[in-house]
């Protein structure tokens, strides 16, 4: 009984360390998904950023091409 018993623990010690591996792995898959997630989000900010200052500078010919139209 107590070789089964002290086999049983060895087991349970062997699957508690299978199982904090597998969690340390986990956690770092994440932590590196979301280190990815981030870096796209800026760079999507960015873009956003960029496209936004092109619009404002459509629009800012737009306006100055219709203002021609009025002068003559």
């Amino acid at each position: 009984m107590w070789t089964n018993s002290c086999e049983e623990k060895k087991m349970a010690e062997g699957e508690e360390a299978d199982l904090s591996e597998k969690l340390s792995g986990l956690l770092e898959e994440i932590k590196s998904v979301m280190e990815s997630r981030k870096t796209r989000i800026d760079e999507l900010r960015s873009e956003i950023e960029q496209i936004e200052q092109q619009n404002s500078d459509l629009e800012t010919t737009i306006a100055d091409i219709l203002s021609s139209f009025d002068d003559n």
